[in-house]
């Protein structure tokens, strides 16, 4: 038996103590301040999935989900409140946990795949929002008048704008599309960096 990777933090300012994960051989492990144990089976884990989901305050901050069978998906990330309404990353820790937790999962699901990004769910309403974006932003450039107005090919030129955007938009759409991924193959853009190098 090789000695578990552990991973502590504390969810925000109601957590009174810092949680530990720990990746043992036949589950996930956690436990709370209260002492107390809970094991998730990795053979019940159905799906795991990693994502960059930055925000105002933590904008370095990274997700690992595990969805286990007939339970609550389990979020863990890389941000411990330290207090005060300030946040700490934790991603030297957080990243070999990670590692270590997809690898144990791997093993007994050879076959399954990590997800890399939003969920479908997201994704469509992400897709949604980007085509009305797009479309106003198109709309404004046909229906208030600019400087281009002048000119005799102004409704070509306009047009063009609009086609040089879609590229851009396209980008944009692949870049977060969900995907699955081999656990021994996941991208480096869905862990934290290391910030240890250079």
């Amino acid at each position: 038996m090789t000695e578990p990777v552990t991973y502590r933090r504390r969810r925000g300012a109601i957590s009174k103590t810092e949680r530990e994960w720990r990746v043992e051989d036949d589950a996930l492990v956690t436990r709370g301040g209260s002492g107390r144990e809970k094991r998730y089976r990795w053979r019940d884990i159905v799906s795991v999935r990693l994502l960059h989901d930055p925000n105002r305050a933590r904008p370095w901050r990274y997700v690992f989900e595990l969805q286990p069978k007939h339970e609550r998906k389990i979020v863990i990330d890389n941000a411990h409140y330290a207090g005060d309404r300030a946040f700490e990353e934790r991603s030297e820790s957080y990243t070999p946990f990670v590692r270590a937790a997809i690898a144990r999962w791997a093993a007994v699901h050879p076959k399954g795949r990590a997800l890399i990004g939003e969920t479908p769910k997201r994704y469509f309403f992400l897709i949604i929002g980007a085509l009305l974006g797009l479309g106003v932003l198109s709309y404004f450039l046909v229906a208030v008048p600019t400087a281009l107005d002048a000119l005799p090919y102004a409704s070509i030129v306009k047009l063009g704008i609009i086609l040089l955007m879609l590229p851009f938009f396209w980008q944009a759409v692949l870049k977060v599309f969900p995907r699955g991924v081999a656990p021994d193959q996941i991208p480096d853009r869905a862990l934290p960096p290391d910030r240890r190098s250079g």
